[in-house]
């Protein structure tokens, strides 16, 4: 079994612990962060039940099954006015379609620190939420 494979079978296994499906495409770096942060909620949800379930992070790839929770936060931040979109600074590692806050690139995953642009209802939602703060 390559190491992909490994990592894809521990990725449904931790999707079946949280009784949804998980994206299980994607580079070996990203299932590795996935599988991480799918860890850290299943010890979050023994510690705090479903109030950390609740403030899960989200997989926006646009494939049908591929979200994290069970709310997408947007469809598509890049075709929305620029004007519209506001920066905030991620405090945990997000699985999330924004945009990169310099670069003007189309980001999925965002390490904790990275600043993003997202829409102001996007950005409330993720400040209410503690997983960004406000720039």
């Amino acid at each position: 079994m390559t190491e992909k494979e490994t990592l894809i079978a521990r990725l449904k296994e931790l999707g079946v612990k949280l009784d949804r499906e998980v994206n299980v495409t994607g580079t070996i770096q990203e299932l590795t962060l996935r599988i991480s942060e799918l860890e850290e909620e299943l010890d979050e949800d023994g510690q705090e039940g479903a109030e950390a379930a609740s403030s899960a992070v989200i997989s926006t790839s646009g494939q049908p099954g591929a979200d994290i929770a069970s709310d997408s936060i947007t469809e598509n931040p890049a075709s929305t006015e620029v004007g519209a979109l506001v920066a905030v600074e991620t405090l945990v590692t997000l699985h999330i379609n924004a945009l990169h806050a310099t670069r003007n690139e189309s980001v999925s995953i965002v390490e904790p620190g990275v600043v993003i642009r997202v829409t102001g209802v996007e950005a409330n939602d993720l400040i209410s939420r503690e997983l960004a703060r406000e720039i």
